[in-house]
């Protein structure tokens, strides 16, 4: 049976992917874990970084004695799905992503550092904001906010792969994104895609950013179909 390691993304966790779990569990070994800092993982002191989630990775793997695996990673998921391939070959069969940014130009990193304000998501989205308090604990969850946007910040700042080493991973990779996905983007999923020797590139219709915006049924069929 293959194995499929789960990966959330930014201000996410393992849940989220329970009920795409529980329908994929007749067909596949399957793999979740909470990245550093959230739900109840301790922020590192260096902050969030896609090292520090590759490392996350790594241990996941090695606790579970886990040679090779598939990855599936959503948003900030499937970057770090990128990068712990890039780093760590030989622990990868195949990859699927969903809703990856990777384009973080300062207009739109400060649109997106913008929303994580905890007083303006309180006041916007009081839901939200309660929601993140329960899963991630009252007292971490606006440190989380923080050190979520330092690294956005850092993302602008800095290159976390260079398009040769995007270009250098030889594993089969799916790249999905929304159509209506106003936080990632068709055109620069696309650019990512062209890169990769192994890609392929699939558009979900009338799917936002959100992983609770998107169809389990959809996403069900094309896991079973890709892995």
């Amino acid at each position: 049976m293959e194995k499929i390691l789960f990966l959330h993304g930014a201000l996410g966790s393992k849940l989220q992917f329970s009920p795409l779990i529980n329908a994929l569990g007749d067909s596949f070994e399957c793999h979740s874990l909470n990245f550093a800092g959230h739900s109840g993982e301790l922020i590192p002191a260096q902050g969030l970084t896609f090292q520090t989630f590759a490392q996350n990775i790594l241990d996941y793997l090695n606790a579970n004695k886990i040679d090779k695996i598939n990855l599936f990673g959503f948003s900030m998921g499937g970057y770090a799905a990128l990068y712990f391939a890039h780093l760590h070959p030989e622990r990868v069969v195949k990859i699927m992503t969903l809703n990856v940014k990777f384009n973080w130009d300062p207009i739109t990193t400060a649109k997106e550092t913008g929303m994580l304000d905890p007083d303006k998501m309180f006041e916007k989205v009081p839901q939200f904001a309660n929601n993140l308090m329960v899963l991630h604990g009252m007292n971490i969850w606006k440190n989380l906010l923080k050190s979520t946007s330092d690294m956005m910040k850092k993302l602008a700042e800095t290159v976390v792969m260079s398009e040769e080493q995007l270009k250098s991973i030889q594993h089969p990779v799916l790249l999905g994104i929304g159509d209506r996905d106003t936080t990632s983007s068709i055109s620069e999923t696309l650019t990512v895609y062209q890169m990769m020797p192994q890609a392929q590139f699939w558009v979900l219709p009338a799917t936002a950013h959100p992983f609770e915006r998107v169809s389990t049924a959809q996403l069900e069929l094309m896991i079973k179909s890709y892995f």
